[in-house]
């Protein structure tokens, strides 16, 4: 259920002197497992279907580790390419939808865009990352010359249109679409707004250092320090050994004041989400986009305190937590004065939470006009 917004309407009215139905194959990760990249693919290409007749590839690696991970993935891949090549009968008008990889898996990517620019398809490809933005990268340069000027970027937000024109000069010219992961996330009906004298911070994410995980459990540490009625809840899957070890570890520390909850169905995320009332999001990991966990928090009213990478610095408005840059700033040190604020006054919080509820509708809003646009730029290839 949704808030103050409507379903998006794909206007019929297509151009007549277009010859035919593309025929369009997308390409890109499935879940298991679940990811960003993942469920924004699925997401996406559930909506497109109701409106351009497609067919699937998926090419995720699945939930095999190491090498057998990568050789499910190029078999994967290899089908694919199979799949292009099937394609050239089925329409005049051919277009490959491909979301691309963050940085090794590049080279897939290219793969298969040369596959597509042999049997004619126009390339439309989907950005999920910005290691390639950052610093610059071969494989994307390789990727742009493949593409050629007329390849179609699919983009989340201003600041990664602005990256990748200013990091690859035969982006300079490509048309982009934007579309951001917010329009695949409806915001929560209901008042989550909880009175209590704990403040309870959430950090929901794969157990991994690079999210920020121990910057987490140091926020809580300082917290502590000062005596604050701060717990720290954890929820998600915890697949590096070190970061089970330091979540154990700061079990043994902090005892009830954190408490890890595991992997959550959708069903205890939507709890989750309604027994927290701040997200802790410190993320430095090197493909950091969109992530879903802000767009989720925003939708259900819970101001995020996280680090201006990617796209999340245009995500978190004003009064909606705090977003920290340069993103390799002293978090801890920028967020424990709000976290202080917060404890002290409720309603100030309230006033935040408010402002992350307006902030993900707005969102929303956006993100489903520009879906109709992006099937519209599909459908004109």
């Amino acid at each position: 259920m949704t808030v103050g917004v409507s379903e998006p309407s794909v206007s019929n009215d297509r151009p007549t002197d277009i010859p035919s139905t593309p025929f369009v194959l997308a390409v890109g990760p499935l879940p298991p497992p679940i990811h960003g990249a993942a469920a924004t693919t699925q997401l996406f290409v559930a909506y497109a279907s109701q409106h351009v007749p497609l067919r699937v590839a998926n090419i995720a690696r699945g939930v095999s580790p190491g090498l057998r991970g990568h050789a499910v993935k190029a078999g994967r891949v290899l089908k694919a390419i199979f799949d292009v090549a099937a394609g050239w009968r089925e329409s005049p008008r051919r277009v490959l939808y491909m979301a691309l990889d963050g940085q090794r898996g590049l080279a897939y990517n290219i793969c298969l865009a040369m596959a597509g620019r042999c049997f004619s398809y126009a390339v439309i490809v989907h950005h999920h990352s910005f290691a390639y933005i950052d610093q610059r990268s071969r494989l994307m340069e390789i990727l742009a010359w493949v593409m050629g000027p007329k390849g179609t970027h699919i983009v989340a937000c201003d600041c990664m249109t602005d990256g990748l024109r200013r990091r690859y000069a035969r982006f300079a010219n490509a048309p982009m679409v934007e579309l951001t992961s917010a329009a695949f996330v409806d915001v929560f009906p209901g008042d989550t707004f909880r009175v209590d004298d704990t403040l309870r911070i959430g950090f929901l994410s794969n157990m991994i250092i690079e999210k920020g995980l121990d910057t987490s459990i140091e926020l809580l540490r300082a917290a502590t320090r000062e005596q604050l009625p701060v717990k720290l809840l954890l929820a998600g899957r915890s697949i590096d050994p070190v970061a089970t070890a330091l979540i154990e570890a700061a079990g043994r520390e902090f005892g009830t004041a954190i408490e890890y909850l595991g992997p959550l169905s959708q069903v205890e995320k939507d709890q989750f989400y309604q027994d927290v009332d701040v997200i802790s999001f410190p993320t430095r990991y090197v493909n950091e986009s969109q992530p879903r966990a802000i767009l989720e928090a925003l939708s259900y009213g819970l101001p995020v305190l996280t680090t201006a990478r990617g796209c999340i610095g245009t995500d978190v408005g004003p009064g909606c937590g705090l977003c920290v840059s340069p993103p390799d700033a002293d978090f801890v040190s920028a967020v424990l004065p709000l976290v202080r604020a917060w404890c002290a006054d409720r309603e100030s919080l309230r006033r935040s939470s408010a402002e992350a509820r307006d902030r993900a509708m707005t969102l929303y809003a956006n993100g489903q006009t520009q879906l109709s646009d992006v099937v519209d730029a599909i459908y004109a290839r």
